[in-house]
């Protein structure tokens, strides 16, 4: 044999070798050398390889990190959306969810796979012809971020698969996160540099995978689990997700350890008790578990709302909570002025999370609490996310301060009012106050509104800041000059932005009525009044008694709408909006529409995609049921709206009916 076929067969082998140590290591916890070896075999295949440059393989561990410094993210469309998950908030729904599935698949019991639920960051990942292509972050589900180069930095990932059952093409799904100990590390380095440092392992592992610089990734030492397919007819020869695991788990793919076959809902309760115990000592942060049936034949049975697998089910733990002491309470300002106090906590962990502050919500709640300075409270992170006082401790009480309402906002200095019959103070200053000026301009480029994407929050609050902009209308007169009076915005950003808003101008008369932040008119209120009036200068000519008389808004809501489009600068700012070239697309008025009226709760749909789907088929959903509703739909607990709907002889659809009138709007 010549020392050409010896060194070639020496790389492979070292290739492999270093692969199998990569998973090993970083993804199962089971290193089986030291690292001193592992070094010597990483610095041996170096050699070869510098030695011989026309034998380098796309698969070999030096091969992950040979992108220079990337100037922004591509979006990349899934080929096949990522939906979220449906969840079960305590044992009682999910089994509801049991039940519905066995009924739905005329099952006594229904055998699910079930692994943790990691807090990480989704993605996908496709291979083509065997080799890594591309990888995907999860974004809004149909769109993401392109963060192959970063993804790819992930050593635990194979770069070249070979097998002959697998389909040219395939899309695996995964979640990247970042061990707690890692976290730790990272944090601490970033502390010592004086960087900002990540509050929880989610975001750190978030801010990695979207650094722009490939090699800032690699050294985060991120991590990855596939935990499902998301082309899996593609794999017509595996029935079953555990077996399709197995197979992925063979072929070099990371696959989490914990993951279990359950053959009832008796095995599936158990092993959730099971693993919250366990919880703590797993080495990432975990908030709950997946539930998906195990049989893929299962699937198209079952299908999807357009937002979530019915096949398949979030249970998440309870919160996390810490005991704390609140030293004081600030107040924040709303997008209408709303006043909410906020309790300023003594810093304390909460499930690897550092809290500091803690929302009261509003006064209400105080009293009902009884929430002093100075008490010692229970703090939860409502969804392992948000922090929230659950209660006070009592039994340690001690030299406490009551918590007195303000007099004057705490932004621009105004009297505070407190309207008839509300709990609330709101700063009426709208016109000044910084807070307001901001949320209403970061509402009006919001997704449901005018939806300008790619300018952020903090983007805006600097604009507002250096009092470039001060109202929704002045994005449309920014120029490459103003954004340049920004810190740190490149040339490259300031291009997207330019584009983006103006992308925005083409929008549909609902959406700007809503961009538009009337007080509570939201996206329901703004298709009824998008659908009544036929202009844009029809609807700023209405009256109240034009107004009651759409089935969605009352009387309150009414005059929120005529004080809106009385206000002169109000008139001002949708004058120069419309005048900067805005183009609205205005829905077809008929007098013929279908009126329909939604009651009580769903099990598989949420309210929000029922109206869209409906409105999208051309029907009117209104809150009232009269001589002209076309049909009622009736979830759970339906009310006195269903007796009403039998008493006029109006005719009642059911979920599993509605289910398959929705289906048309996809």
């Amino acid at each position: 044999m010549t020392d050409e076929k010896n060194i070639k067969m020496r790389y492979q082998e070292l290739i492999s070798i270093i692969n199998k140590h990569n998973l090993l290591y970083h993804s199962y916890d089971s290193p089986e050398i030291s690292d001193s070896e592992y070094d010597n075999l990483y610095k041996e295949l170096k050699i070869i390889e510098s030695n011989n440059p026309k034998i380098i393989k796309i698969n070999s561990p030096t091969q992950r990190v040979g992108a220079s410094l990337l100037d922004h993210f591509d979006k990349i469309k899934h080929d096949i959306p990522m939906l979220s998950l449906s969840n079960a908030a305590d044992e009682s729904e999910f089994k509801d969810y049991y039940v519905r599935i066995t009924k739905s698949l005329s099952s006594s019991n229904v055998e699910l796979f079930a692994e943790p639920k990691f807090d990480g960051l989704a993605v996908s990942i496709t291979y083509k012809d065997g080799k890594f292509d591309k990888a995907v972050t999860r974004g809004d589900g149909y769109i993401g971020e392109d963060v192959t180069q970063n993804v790819k930095t992930i050593k635990s990932i194979p770069l070249f698969i070979k097998d002959k059952h697998l389909p040219s093409k395939f899309t695996l799904k995964g979640e990247v996160f970042i061990d707690k100990k890692d976290f730790e590390i990272i944090n601490k380095e970033l502390n010592n540099k004086e960087d900002k440092k990540y509050s929880n392992p989610r975001n750190l592992a978030a801010g990695s995978i979207r650094q722009l610089d490939p090699l800032v990734a690699s050294n985060r030492n991120l991590k990855l689990f596939i935990h499902g397919i998301s082309d899996y007819e593609k794999f017509r020869h595996i029935n079953k997700h555990d077996i399709l695991i197995e197979h992925l788990k063979d072929l070099g793919f990371p696959i989490n350890k914990y993951y279990k076959v359950l053959k009832n809902l008796d095995e599936a309760i158990h092993y959730f008790n099971e693993m919250k115990k366990t919880r703590n000592s797993i080495p990432y942060e975990i908030d709950g578990l997946v539930y998906r049936i195990n049989n893929l034949t299962d699937y198209k049975t079952l299908g999807s709302t357009s937002k979530a697998p019915k096949w398949a089910i979030a249970y998440k733990f309870k919160a996390l909570e810490a005991l704390t002491r609140i030293r004081d309470v600030t107040f924040q300002v709303g997008r209408t002025g709303t006043i909410t106090p906020v309790a300023e906590l003594d810093k304390v962990n909460i499930g690897g999370v550092s809290v500091s502050r803690a929302t009261l919500h509003n006064f209400s709640e105080i009293r009902s609490k009884d929430i002093h300075i100075n008490d010692y409270v229970y703090v939860k992170r409502a969804g392992d996310v948000i922090p929230d006082i659950d209660r006070v401790e009592l039994k340690k009480r001690n030299n406490v301060k009551k918590i007195s309402t303000p007099k004057r906002c705490p932004s621009c200095n105004s009297l505070l009012s407190q309207l008839e019959g509300q709990i609330a103070f709101r700063c009426l200053n709208s016109k000044k106050c910084t807070p307001q000026i901001e949320q209403t301009i970061i509402h009006f480029i919001s997704r449901k509104a005018m939806n300008i994407v790619g300018i952020g929050d903090q983007i805006i609050k600097e604009l507002v800041s250096k009092k470039i902009i001060s109202r929704s209308a002045d994005l449309f007169i920014l120029d490459k000059a103003s954004f340049e009076k920004l810190d740190r915005v490149g040339d490259k950003s300031i291009n997207n932005y330019l584009s983006a808003i103006e992308k925005s101008k083409t929008v549909t008369f609902d959406k700007f009525i809503f961009a538009l932040g009337i007080k509570e008119v939201g996206e329901a209120s703004s298709k009824s009044l998008a659908r009544t009036f036929k202009s844009i200068n029809e609807f700023l000519k209405c009256n109240k008694d034009n107004l009651i008389e759409i089935n969605d808004i009352g009387p309150i809501v009414a005059d929120n709408i005529i004080d809106f489009i009385k206000d002169s600068d109000n008139k001002k700012n949708i004058t120069d909006l419309l005048n900067s070239g805005i183009n609205l697309n205005y829905p077809s008025h008929t007098s013929n529409y279908k009126v329909v009226v939604i009651t009580g709760k769903f099990l598989t749909l949420s309210r929000d995609e029922i109206i869209n789907d409906l409105t999208k088929l051309g029907y009117h959903v209104s809150n009232t049921v009269s001589k002209k509703t076309e049909f009622l739909i009736c979830g759970e607990k339906p009310g006195s709206k269903e007796k009403k709907a039998n008493d006029l002889g109006i005719k009642i659809i059911y979920e599993d009916e509605l289910v398959k009138l929705l289906a048309k709007a996809h």
